[in-house]
């Protein structure tokens, strides 16, 4: 059976190592061509996603030429560098009334 695995910048990883997943870290282009190379040689990868800053900088040659035999299939992911807050944060009371009645329902204040 063809496995998976993400191939993510230094410090990446975690996220998808606390979610089961087996994940690689690459410092650059390079690095993301050995290990790739590395799975298609060992032929126990399917499936491969790359975060796509990285892919973005690895040769397109390069990754004909790792396309051409079929596995592992590539595919570009988007990993956040940072996370913040994307707006203003929902009251707990508003939440567990929308939950209740499945409506959202404006708090004036």
């Amino acid at each position: 059976m063809a496995g998976f695995v993400v191939i993510t910048g230094l410090g990446g990883s975690l996220g998808f190592r606390c979610a089961g997943v087996e994940s690689v870290e690459a410092e650059g282009p390079e690095d993301v061509m050995r290990i790739l190379q590395e799975r298609q040689s060992s032929g126990n990868c399917g499936l491969a996603a790359v975060d796509g800053r990285l892919l973005d900088m690895v040769p397109e040659a390069a990754i004909r030429r790792l396309r051409k035999k079929g596995l592992p299939i590539i595919v570009p992911i988007n990993i956040p560098t940072s996370w913040t807050e994307t707006g203003p944060e929902e009251s707990p009371a508003v939440r567990l009334i929308r939950k209740a009645i499945g409506y959202q329902i404006k708090i004036k204040r």
